[in-house]
């Protein structure tokens, strides 16, 4: 497995991470051909479950990954199967009679030979999303769920409200004097992963005029503490989902880093990892949160 790819799947790990390919075009499913209540949906990707619960489709959810945190009227339903993405069952997915799943090109090949047999089983709809390196890439995966499951203007309703709020905290920071560079920390040691360029984290993070200490690399690569002392970022943003304390602690004992500018805790921004770690309807809360912070 690439660098690029483990890190992706170390992503939604941590915030836990004959199909259609979305970037070849999606079907619209005609509603007539299976109405709201018949349709049962297999989800396996949070953020994907997030969007499906936007559209106003949580109710029709029968199966999620383990990793889902929200939304709580999802986490909190028994009746909704919680399943490990990498260890599929494929009995239990059929017994679950899905009219729908929705998988992701990030973990698919964990899983991509259990969906066809459940699909040539149970003859349910595949849609296997790309993986998103950009904001437009994020709104391109709403609008092909909204396709997916007949839901497009409620898609389409969704995506603008994201846009209008991503355009929100854009105008609050573009005229901020100050320019800071960060470093996304994405897991501790020994493992150091952070977000490069064709990544959907820093498009968002271009979005409110922060630089990225590694936008010369490209994905989630894995970097040496050396790499980081050597270009001494301004500020952290953490998406690990540590305590204030543990982030410190973990920040404080990595080698070198010490003397660095964000070893000191006012230079460390905590970031929920559902809001920026996942490529999601929660994008421009994720940002409000690092602009706000840094």
């Amino acid at each position: 497995m690439d660098k690029r790819i483990s890190g992706i799947l170390l992503i939604f790990i941590i915030t836990l991470a004959g199909c259609t390919s979305a970037g070849e075009g999606v079907d619209e499913v005609d509603p007539e051909e299976t109405p709201l209540e018949g349709r049962r949906i297999v989800s396996l990707m949070p953020s994907t479950t997030e969007i499906i619960a936007e559209l106003g489709l949580g109710t029709n959810l029968v199966a999620v990954t383990t990793e889902v945190s929200y939304p709580e009227s999802v986490v909190e339903n028994d009746e909704i199967e919680k399943m490990n993405v990498f260890e599929l069952d494929a009995e239990q997915l059929i017994e679950l009679e899905p009219t729908h799943i929705l998988g992701h090109e990030t973990s698919v090949s964990h899983y991509a030979e259990t969906l066809e047999l459940v699909s040539g089983t149970t003859g349910a709809e595949l849609l296997i999303l790309n993986e998103e390196r950009s904001i437009e890439d994020i709104y391109a995966s709403i609008r092909d769920i909204g396709d997916f499951l007949g839901e497009k203007t409620a898609a389409e309703w969704l995506v603008e409200g994201i846009e209008r709020d991503v355009n929100v905290q854009n105008n609050i920071f573009e005229e901020r004097s100050d320019s800071y560079e960060v470093f996304v920390h994405i897991s501790s040691q020994p493992e150091l992963y952070t977000a490069g360029s064709e990544t959907f984290i820093e498009d968002a993070l271009e979005e409110i005029y922060i630089d990225n200490a590694f936008g010369d690399l490209e994905g989630y690569p894995n970097v040496s503490p050396e790499d980081v002392v050597e270009r001494n970022p301004d500020k952290l943003v953490s998406i690990m989902g540590l305590e204030d304390d543990e982030l410190e602690e973990s920040i404080g004992g990595t080698p070198g880093f010490s003397e660095l500018k964000v070893s000191q805790p006012e230079n460390q921004c905590n970031i929920p990892p559902d809001l920026l770690a996942r490529p999601g309807p929660r994008i421009a809360e994720g940002l409000r949160a690092v602009g706000r912070c840094v």
